[in-house]
């Protein structure tokens, strides 16, 4: 039964992939747009999931306010679906056409990284459309890309098969340690999404207003490398093109006498702050009907919530 399942999911996406081959663009964004409004209105529990999370962020906004900015998120997530559609089918000229940096100040900052030679940590969350972000990036400089393995195996062969096609390498993340430090000593930028609840593996640091446990991979590797944190977004326009923005995160004035977890909670601590500024700047771009606050500390997982209740009805 999961078999024929994952086997329908393919071939769904396998339509939308059609679709956005062959429709003009706007009617792409239209259609996608269009795609995440149904998907809002069906899908009561990650609504209020959203919601949730929004007012915990955002807690003097009206209730109105918050559930426009849900509904844009999703039409959002749904025009960047489509365009990862499409994505195989762009030339390299459309490509960059299509997202661009926002000047040669925020291109500089990749451009002096890697004339330093110790490679970088190219850090993003599930922001705007992170997929032309990287496609994009993949064509100026020597990238590779933290992968981690879909659970239907056919649509985990629909996005490596992109990936491929877009000159994006993998690194698979049951090899994350050895491969990103191999990459880092050949000079290459190490593209990571890191913003999702990480469990009790994870370490605990402030986001958005509540404890999030968030992954300790970035600041292993900026510890073990040396390399600074490029964090970097990509900012969907009023035309439909995105822009890319860049944060160069250096950790040389860390103190040498604080502890290597201690290191860890700093240098995560600062490149969540990016996270969180950027969202705050631009609310319907990020991955609210995700639950990253899942796992709490456990002196706080008996508390209850302070928030005001937001009904999931638009």
């Amino acid at each position: 039964m999961r078999k024929l399942k994952h086997l329908l999911e393919y071939l769904g996406l396998l339509l939308l992939v059609q679709i956005a081959a062959a429709v003009p663009r706007r009617t792409l964004l239209a259609f996608g747009a269009g795609l995440g409004r149904f998907t809002f209105s069906i899908l009561r529990i990650r609504r209020r999931v959203a919601l949730e999370n929004l007012q915990h962020a955002f807690p003097e906004m009206p209730r109105a306010e918050l559930q426009a900015i849900a509904r844009n998120n999703y039409e959002n997530f749904g025009r960047m679906m489509m365009e990862y559609f499409r994505l195989p089918k762009l030339s390299a000229q459309e490509l960059d056409q299509l997202v661009r940096f926002r000047d040669s100040g925020h291109e500089q900052l990749w451009q002096q990284a890697l004339a330093e030679g110790r490679g970088a940590i190219c850090m993003t969350g599930h922001f705007g459309n992170w997929e032309y972000l990287g496609a994009m990036v993949a064509r100026r400089f020597p990238m590779v890309f933290l992968y981690q393995a879909q659970n239907n195996p056919y649509a985990d062969q629909l996005i490596r098969r992109t990936r491929q096609q877009m000159h994006m390498a993998s690194i698979p993340r049951g090899s994350a340690m050895k491969g990103i430090l191999k990459a880092l000593r050949e000079k290459k930028f190490v593209a990571i999404l890191a913003d999702q609840d990480a469990g009790q593996s994870g370490i605990f640091v402030g986001f958005l207003g509540r404890p999030a446990s968030t992954a300790r991979g970035p600041a292993a590797f900026v510890l073990r490398s040396g390399a600074p944190i490029l964090f970097v977004v990509a900012i969907r326009q009023a035309d439909g093109t995105h822009v890319i923005e860049s944060d160069c995160l250096r950790f040389d004035d860390l103190a040498a006498t604080l502890s290597d977890e201690e290191k860890i909670r700093e240098i995560t601590t600062r490149w969540s702050k990016v996270l969180e500024d950027y969202i705050r700047r631009y609310p319907d771009h990020w991955f609210w009907m995700h639950r990253r606050w899942k796992t709490q500390p456990h002196s706080l997982e008996t508390q209850p919530s302070t928030a005001r209740a937001v009904s999931p009805e638009a």
